[in-house]
This record gives structure tokens, C-alpha cells and sequence, in this order.
């Protein structure tokens, strides 16, 4: 699209280091398209053609040019009847410079669809004012005629409570006379600001700007995570916005808040953001404030598959209603295709979710049928694994290069026997086995006098400057011949059950071997008290299909197959009572061995059903899962 080409090369030109801090990334035009004709297709320009339409965190304008060409083509095919509804009323409109009063007939033209459009329907902030001004010149450009008249594209920060915060009578007044410096009035903290006229000026328009109420609030908000906020703006925002942000919250759930503040009676929101806010533990407040505050039409899940370019983060896109969610079924789109590059309803499964299911816990986006089973098991267990378990992450060293050698360097450097421990990575674990590694990891934590390990600190040395460069080390947590984080050592060489961090499957393993893990590895091991529970038993449970299907109603995806196996998620599973069911222990007992010994594959299916099959007596459910 020709008129998106300058915003793009900006974008483009952005460090992605600066994309990062700001949560600038483009939404691809299939995307917008898709929102604003959800979103726009109802609108009924004859009983309200002053509609507000608002994207606040704007940038370059690529949902407002959009907009513009739908409203554009709406407006165009409704000119007879808005002439002859309107025909007495009085408009104003500038030409050249030049205010005009003129009536009905003659204001609603398709030669002033330009100035209505941009004067009275368009609205957008941003806080790169770089950005902005490509928006407002791509605007205007939209149409030959010259566009005369100040746009309602401003420079702020739309989380800011501008309308709440100043007073436009006191504004006003003020800047009636010619001064050096103004007193502004900050309601919020109840004390005077000297300003100049020019800042004096933009927070009046700031206040008027938001001060509307908008028909319509589109957009992408700004994707910034905690880490990458200043501290003090952190700070502001968890009293700001206290409903829906917390420690370790993401911006755009601030956004949210701020669009159903903005929007008028039955105001439509559409915005594509992460979908992680439906399930993490820091999006409950926003979970409860949406389910509260807003009617929730549609969700769109694309389900872990990438849409935006340079960045992993999971998206959906959110249909709100400014009104009561009482009594509504929301309707869920869930993708279930491959790489996506089109919206084509095909891809996706289909189906409702009473609004009310959507708890503050977690959103579970599934069908009716599914959402059975998942309260089968959840009211037929009593217990969770996190009730039992004691999960850790592995070690993260820092440098790998450093710190894991393989048996022939330890055999050529000699490296010190009493510092060495097995080590696997993701790629090590298997269901029910660890595959056989030659991986060792030298446990440099371990080392009181660097004197009395010549060997270790030669080879380690030799990546020093890169050690010492590590966070931990630059403020003094850490020497530099330590590991980064060594966790608590005596946790891996207890008996264990292992999982990878990120898999398609379940992919649970017990390690009796004493291995120490690599950082996208985790594992858990039964804490003081669980005697009624045994490893081998949880093994067979949480290898078997119906567990995988389990957690799979609810786990993270990560796009192309891949699942997000955090312990918060993992450690939420429901167990069965061991004395229900322990003749899953036996047989998980031989699958153990079976697959350690690489038994046929038969024996092993067999074995694996009938654990299926126990655990679907006894949940009451059926093998069709």
C-alpha cells in the first residue's frame, strides 16, 4: 500500500533495541484489514456521522490510513440519504484558509469527505512524535485537495489522565493573556506547574482530545515488557493503574483500562496484543477488570503462531464492548492451521464460551465438549502436582563454553574429577528415559581456592572477559569463575522427575542418576510429607495420552506444535489419589525399563493404553479424547 511506505521505512530504520523499549512492531495489513471490518461493518454513518474513531498508541497511522479508505468508501455510498436527512442542518467547513457556514446539502459532498473524515472522525497519539508526523502527513495526503484545519493527531502519552488531571476552564483562562511563564493547575497532585505557553497549549489540547468520548478504539498498544520500563514510570503506573498492573505486568494491559475509560456507551474495542495476559499469574487483575467492565464479543487466538516479524510473542485479537458482559457468550476463533499469512475462517475452530467461564484464574478458551473433561478431572482430583512437588529450574551458567566439557576435554585438560557431574540439555529427554549423554558440567561453585583446581580455572580463564561481563558479576554477586546460577546442588542428585522447558508432547523422565540440567530443563522432586505418592507413579500418569491431552487445554502455545511446559502451568495439574489408582505403578514400573532397554514398541503401546484406560474409568469419560 502506497501511502504506508514512508511509516514502514520508519519502522524499518527503528534499532530493535528501540522497538523493544517503545513495543513498536507493524501489524501486518491482513491483520487490520480483518479488525476494521469486524469492527466498522455495522457502523451506521447516516444516524452518526461524526463518529470518533481512536487508535491511541497511533504511531506511523497504519490502522488510521486504513480506516480512512473504508470510511472513505462508506461514507461515498451513503451521500444522497445524508443530504436529505441533514438537508436544513448548518455545517461549518474551511477552504483555503476560509470558515464557510453551509447547509446540509451542500456540506455533505464527496469533495468534503476529506476534510469531514480527517476534521471530525479520525483520532490518534502516540509518544513518538517522529512517527506522528509521518501519520498526519500520509493523511493528508489521502486526497489532492489540500486539507485545511488542525488535526486530531497529538503528541502524549495516552496512559496519562489528561482530561482528569487539568482543568480546561483554568487552561483556558490562563492563556487568555500573553505571559513568560503560566501557573497550570495538576489536579492529580494537587500543585502548580510554571509552564511555557507552548507546553501550556499541548496539555490544553491534551485535555480536550481526551476529554471525547470515541465510538471506536483500534489499534496494536505498545508490547513493553516490565524489564524494559524505567523504574520511576513502573512505579507510576502500579499506582495509576492498580487495577490491571502488577510487578511484572506488560503496558498494553494498562491500555485496556484506558480505552474503556475513553469509549462512549456500547463503544466497540478492537486490539490485537499478547495472549498472554489469559493465563499468566500477573494478568488475573486485567482478567477480572475485563470480565467486569466490558462485554467480550470475540476473541481471535492465532494460538502461538507468529504474526508479528522479529518478535516470538503469542497474539490475539480482542473484541470488547463497552457494556455490561452479563448473560454473553463470547464467541472464540482458535487457529489450527500452519504458517499464517491470510485470516481465512477455514483455519480456524470455531465456537462460544459463556462469558462467565472466563474465570480470573485463567481463560480457557475451548468447546463445550472439551470443557467437560477438563471438569472431570479437575473435580474428581483433589490434589495438585505443586501440592506434592517441589519443581526447580536447571543451572544457568552464563558462558557453556566455560563450563561444559565433554569426556574427551576432560580427558585432555584434565579437568579435577570432584568438580564434575553429568549434564543434559532439552534434547536429552525422552519419555520416561534420559538419553545417554557424554556431557560434563564443571560445578565451579564448588571452588573455595581457585589454587587448589589448576586445571578447571585454566580452561575456565579462557573465557574471563566474557564471565566478568555478566550482570551478576559487574555488581559483585558473583565471582567470575562461578556459574551464574548454580541453584541448589543437592536438589539435582536427589531422584527426579525431568521435563523440557518448551516440547510437543509430554515428555517426562525420571533420572535416578544424579544429572545436573541445563536452563531449559526442569524438574521436580516430591517434597516432605507426600509419602501417599510415588515418582513412578506420576510418571505413568503424566506421560499418558489423556494427561497430554489435559494439559493442552490450557497450556501456553508456542507456535508450530511447540508448548510452553512452565512449572506455574505444569504444577497446576490435578493428580489422582495414589490408592485410587496404583496399579499405575507397576506398569509404569515396566515402561520404565522397556523403554530404557529399547523393548518393542508393542509391548509398550500396550502397557500405555491400559493406563489410558484406567485413568478414563476413572474420570468417567471416554477414550475419544
Amino acid at each position: 500500500m502506497e501511502d504506508f511506505k514512508l511509516g514502514r521505512l520508519y519502522q524499518q530504520s527503528m534499532e530493535r533495541d528501540t522497538k523493544k523499549a517503545h513495543g513498536k512492531y507493524y501489524t501486518p495489513d491482513y491483520i487490520i484489514d480483518f479488525m476494521l471490518e469486524k469492527t466498522l461493518d455495522c457502523a451506521d454513518l447516516v444516524e452518526k456521522p461524526f463518529i470518533k474513531i481512536l487508535d491511541p498508541a497511533c504511531g506511523c497511522g497504519f490502522f488510521l490510513l486504513k480506516t480512512y479508505d473504508l470510511l472513505k468508501a462508506k461514507f461515498r455510498a451513503v451521500l444522497p440519504q445524508l443530504r436529505e436527512k441533514y438537508e436544513t442542518e448548518k455545517y461549518e467547513i474551511n477552504k483555503e484558509g476560509t470558515t464557510y457556514a453551509v447547509d446540509g446539502c451542500s456540506y455533505w459532498q464527496e469533495e468534503n469527505l476529506h476534510y469531514h473524515i480527517l476534521k471530525h472522525c479520525l483520532y490518534g497519539a502516540d509518544i513518538d512524535k517522529e512517527a506522528l508526523w509521518l501519520c498526519s502527513a500520509s493523511l493528508m495526503a489521502k486526497d489532492r485537495k489540500k486539507y485545511f484545519g488542525e488535526m486530531n493527531i497529538i503528541y502524549c502519552d495516552s496512559l496519562f489522565r489528561w482530561e482528569q488531571y487539568y482543568d480546561k476552564e483554568q487552561l483556558s483562562r490562563e492563556l487568555q493573556e500573553y505571559k513568560l511563564v503560566y501557573s497550570v493547575h495538576n489536579l492529580r497532585d494537587d500543585k502548580a506547574e510554571y509552564l511555557e505557553r507552548e507546553k501550556t497549549e499541548e496539555i490544553l489540547r491534551n485535555n480536550r482530545f481526551w476529554s471525547n468520548k470515541y465510538d471506536y478504539i483500534i489499534g496494536n498498544p505498545p508490547y513493553v515488557g516490565h524489564k524494559e520500563l524505567a523504574m520511576d514510570y513502573k512505579r507510576w503506573l502500579l499506582d495509576e493503574y492498580k487495577e490491571v498492573f502488577r510487578d511484572k505486568s506488560d503496558i498494553s494491559y494498562c491500555f485496556y483500562q484506558r480505552a474503556l475509560e475513553a469509549a462512549d456507551d456500547k463503544c466497540i474495542i478492537a486490539f490485537i496484543s499478547s495472549r498472554y495476559f489469559m493465563e499468566s499469574p500477573t494478568g488475573r487483575n486485567l482478567r477480572a477488570y475485563l470480565q467486569k467492565n466490558s462485554r467480550i464479543i470475540q476473541i481471535v487466538d492465532f494460538y502461538g503462531e507468529k504474526i508479528f516479524q522479529g518478535i516470538g510473542v503469542a497474539t490475539a485479537i480482542f473484541f470488547l464492548a463497552n457494556e455490561s458482559g452479563g448473560d454473553n457468550e463470547t464467541e472464540i476463533w482458535k487457529y489450527d492451521g500452519g504458517r499464517i499469512e491470510s485470516i481465512d475462517s477455514g483455519d480456524f475452530e470455531k465456537f462460544a464460551v459463556d462469558q462467565d467461564k472466563l474465570l480470573e484464574d485463567r481463560w480457557i478458551l475451548i468447546p463445550d465438549d472439551k470443557r467437560d473433561i477438563l471438569r472431570r478431572i479437575e473435580n474428581r482430583c483433589r490434589t495438585r502436582l505443586g501440592d506434592i512437588a517441589e519443581s526447580f529450574q536447571g543451572i544457568i551458567t552464563g558462558c557453556d563454553k566455560a563450563f561444559i566439557v565433554d569426556e574427551y576435554m576432560v580427558k585432555a585438560l584434565s579437568i579435577e574429577e570432584e568438580l564434575l557431574r553429568p549434564w543434559i540439555k532439552n534434547s536429552h529427554v525422552r519419555r520416561y528415559r534420559i538419553k545417554d549423554s557424554n556431557l560434563k558440567l564443571i560445578y565451579s561453585d564448588w571452588i573455595d581456592e581457585p589454587l587448589k583446581y589448576p586445571n578447571s580455572i585454566m580452561h575456565i580463564e579462557k573465557y574471563r572477559a566474557r564471565l566478568e561481563n555478566r550482570r551478576e558479576c559487574r555488581k559483585g554477586f558473583r565471582q567470575w569463575h562461578q556459574l551464574q546460577w548454580g541453584r541448589n546442588p543437592e536438589l539435582f542428585t536427589k531422584d527426579k522427575i525431568v521435563y523440557p522447558f518448551k516440547s510437543g508432547s509430554n515428555r517426562f523422565a525420571l533420572d535416578r542418576t544424579g544429572c545436573f540440567c541445563s536452563a531449559d530443563v526442569y524438574s521436580f522432586v516430591l517434597k516432605d510429607g507426600a509419602e501417599n505418592y510415588t515418582l513412578p507413579f506420576l510418571l505413568g500418569i503424566l506421560n499418558s495420552r489423556l494427561y497430554e491431552f489435559y494439559f493442552k487445554l490450557f497450556a501456553k502455545k508456542m507456535g508450530s506444535g511447540m508448548y510452553d511446559y512452565y512449572p506455574n502451568t505444569v504444577m497446576e495439574l490435578k493428580i489422582p489419589d495414589y490408592e485410587d489408582c496404583k496399579d499405575i505403578e507397576p506398569l509404569s514400573g515396566e515402561l520404565l525399563e522397556l523403554h530404557q532397554n529399547g523393548a518393542s514398541k508393542e509391548r509398550i503401546k500396550t502397557l500405555e493404553e491400559e493406563i489410558d484406560g484406567m485413568l478414563s474409568a476413572y474420570f468417567g469419560i471416554g477414550s475419544n479424547f
